[in-house]
C-alpha cells in the first residue's frame, strides 16, 4: 500500500537511531578518504550540553551521505538545498543526546555486547572472520584515535540504542486502530493521465491580426477590465532614473592600503567632474572599470532602484538631474553616478494597456480552445480502446531516468500518478483537486474517466489503471503487516517526542561556520 511504503521511507530518511550511527561509522573501512586529515582534533561541529562533537566526525558522515546521493544522480548543487548537512549534524547531535541520557539513567554496554558488534562489523572481517589488524588500522587511520577511546565511543552509542529500545517498548497498537488505519488508507487508485495546457498551444495561435484583435477587444471589454483590476500590480511602473555611472573596482582580497588608494582615486574623479567641470561621459570612458557601460560613457539608460546596488541606488535616486553622487562604496567597488532624467512612479491606466491585455487574453482563449479540442479527441480515442501511453508517449530526456533532471512540459505526454489513497490531500502530480479526487474514488473499478477534467487552467484526460476498495478479506490478509507498520509509526512519534524533550532541557550549539567550510570544500 502506498502510504505504508511512504511511511517506511520517512522513518528511514528522517530519523537516525543509534544502531545506524554505529553502522554508519563502521562502513568506512581502512584507508577511507571520507575525513579530511587536515581537520584538527580540537575543532568541533557542535557541542551538546558542553560535550563536543568533533568536526572530523561531521566531515566523515557528510562525505558518505553526499556520496550516497551522488550515486542516486543528485547534482552536487542540490546537496545544500536538500539540507543534507542539517540532517547529518542532527543525526550526530541526536546520538550524543541519547548517549548522555543513557548515562544519566545508568544504562551501560557489557563487554560481551561490545565484542559482538565489533566481531560482526563487515569492515573488520577478513575471510568471514574478525580481523584484529583491520580493526586496529581502522581505529588509527579513520577514527584517528586509540582502541580505548574508540570503544568508549562505541559503548556510549550502544547504550543510546538500548535507551531507544526501552522508549519504543512502551508502544502498543490495538486491532481497532489498525482497522481504522486500513479503512483510511486502503481506498487506493492509480492513474495514467495527460495534461493539455494552453501554454503548449500558444505558438500555434500566433500573433492575432489587427482587425481580428479589434473585434475581439470590443466583444470582451468586461473581461479585459476585470483582468486589469485583478492584475493592477502588473501595470505599476516604479520610479526610474536615466543615469550614468563610473565604477572603480576593489578586489575581494584587497588589503586596507589598496582600498584606501581606490577610495582616493574615486574622490579625485568626482572632483574632476564637479569642481573642474569635466564631462562625466568622457571621464567614464577613460577610467570606469564597468565594461558594459564604459564605451557608452557610463550610460545606464532608464533603470529602476532594484537594478542597482542598494547604497548607490539610495544616493542616486535622491539627486536632481545634473547632480553627481559622492563616491559610494559597494561590494563591487566605488561608484559615482549622475542623473540625466527622472520618471515618477505611475500606475499605467487601462486605456494604455488595453491592447496588451486583449492580445494576451485572445491568445490564451484560442490556445485553451485548441487544448480542449485535443483533449476531447484524446478522450474519444481512449474510449475507443486506445492507450494514452501509445497516443502520447513521454519524450526521452537527456538526463535519462534521473529523477532530478527537470524539464518543463512543452507537449502532452502520458504520465502516471503512482498509487495513492483517498486520505491523501493531493493527487500526485495533479495537486489539491477535491472535485477530481471525488470523481476518481466514486469509481468502483478501473476504467476511463469519461469527461475532460479541469485542473487550474489545464485540461486533463485520465484513465484509472487501479482501483482498490477496502474489504474485510483484504484486511485480514494484510493485518499482520499493517500492525507492524502501525507500530513503526507510533515508535517514530515516540522517538521524535523523546528527542524533542531532550533538546528542550539541553543546550545544543552548532559551529555553523566550520560546517559551511566543510560543505564548500566537499
Amino acid at each position: 500500500m502506498s502510504n505504508s511504503s511512504e511511511n517506511t521511507r520517512r522513518y528511514g530518511s528522517y530519523f537516525f537511531i543509534a544502531a545506524l550511527a554505529i553502522l554508519f561509522a563502521l562502513q568506512w573501512g581502512p584507508g577511507s578518504q571520507g575525513c579530511d586529515t587536515r581537520i584538527q582534533d580540537a575543532e568541533t561541529a557542535a557541542t551538546v550540553n558542553g560535550k563536543p562533537i568533533p568536526l572530523k566526525d561531521f566531515a566523515r558522515s557528510y562525505a558518505q551521505q553526499s556520496d550516497n546521493f551522488r550515486r542516486q544522480g543528485v547534482p552536487a548543487d542540490l546537496m545544500k538545498q536538500f539540507g543534507i548537512h542539517k540532517q547529518v549534524i542532527d543525526q550526530l547531535v541526536n546520538t550524543e543526546l541519547l548517549s548522555q541520557a543513557a548515562e544519566a539513567r545508568g544504562l551501560t554496554t557489557s563487554n560481551e555486547d561490545l565484542a559482538k558488534v565489533l566481531k560482526e562489523a563487515p569492515a573488520f572481517q577478513k575471510d568471514g572472520k574478525f580481523n584484529k589488524e583491520s580493526y586496529l588500522e581502522y581505529v588509527r587511520q579513520v577514527e584517528g584515535t586509540t582502541e580505548i577511546f574508540f570503544e568508549d565511543k562505541l559503548r556510549r552509542q550502544l547504550a543510546a540504542q538500548k535507551l531507544l529500545e526501552l522508549v519504543e517498548s512502551s508502544v502498543a497498537v490495538s486491532d481497532e486502530e489498525v482497522k481504522a488505519k486500513y479503512l483510511k488508507e486502503g481506498d487506493v487508485a492509480n492513474l495514467t493521465f495527460v495534461r493539455f495546457s494552453p501554454t503548449m498551444y500558444s505558438e500555434k495561435v500566433g500573433t492575432p491580426k489587427p482587425a481580428e484583435l479589434d473585434a475581439w477587444t470590443k466583444a470582451n471589454e468586461a473581461a479585459i477590465a476585470d483582468y486589469y483590476e485583478k492584475n493592477k500590480f502588473s501595470f505599476f511602473q516604479p520610479e526610474k532614473v536615466s543615469a550614468k555611472q563610473i565604477l572603480l573596482k576593489v578586489a575581494p582580497d584587497a588589503d586596507e592600503a589598496k582600498k584606501a588608494e581606490i577610495k582616493t582615486r574615486a574622490e579625485n574623479v568626482r572632483k574632476d567632474i564637479v569642481d573642474n567641470k569635466k564631462d562625466f561621459s568622457e571621464i567614464a570612458k577613460a577610467v570606469s572599470e564597468d565594461l558594459e557601460t564604459r564605451a557608452k560613457g557610463g550610460d545606464l539608460g532608464f533603470v529602476e532602484r532594484l537594478a542597482l546596488p542598494g547604497a548607490f541606488a539610495d544616493m542616486l535616486f535622491a539627486l536632481k538631474p545634473g547632480e553627481v553622487t559622492a563616491p559610494v562604496e559597494t561590494p563591487m567597488g566605488w561608484f559615482i553616478g549622475t542623473v540625466v532624467e527622472k520618471k515618477a512612479p505611475e500606475q499605467r491606466p487601462l486605456d494604455t494597456v488595453r491592447k496588451e491585455i486583449a492580445a494576451q487574453l485572445f491568445v490564451k482563449e484560442k490556445a485553451k480552445a485548441l487544448a480542449r479540442a485535443d483533449a476531447e479527441k484524446a478522450l474519444a480515442e481512449v474510449k475507443a480502446g486506445k492507450k494514452l501511453v501509445d497516443l502520447f508517449p513521454a519524450a526521452k530526456s537527456e538526463g535519462g531516468s534521473n529523477p532530478f533532471a527537470f524539464a518543463a512540459e512543452t507537449k502532452p505526454e502520458a504520465k502516471e500518478t503512482g498509487s495513492f489513497n483517498s486520505a491523501a490531500e493531493d493527487i500526485p502530480q495533479l495537486g489539491k483537486e477535491p472535485a477530481v479526487k471525488k470523481l476518481i474514488f466514486d469509481m468502483k473499478a478501473a476504467g476511463t474517466i469519461e469527461q475532460v477534467l479541469t485542473v487550474g487552467d489545464t485540461l486533463v484526460v485520465a484513465v484509472v489503471d487501479e482501483r482498490k476498495s477496502p474489504s474485510d478479506p483484504d484486511f485480514e490478509t494484510q493485518k499482520t503487516q499493517l500492525k507492524t507498520e502501525a507500530v513503526k509509526g507510533k515508535q517514530f512519534e515516540v522517538r521524535e517526542g523523546f528527542l524533542k524533550s531532550l533538546k528542550q532541557v539541553g543546550t545544543v550549539v552548532t559551529n555553523d561556520s566550520a560546517i559551511d567550510k566543510i560543505i564548500s570544500d566537499s
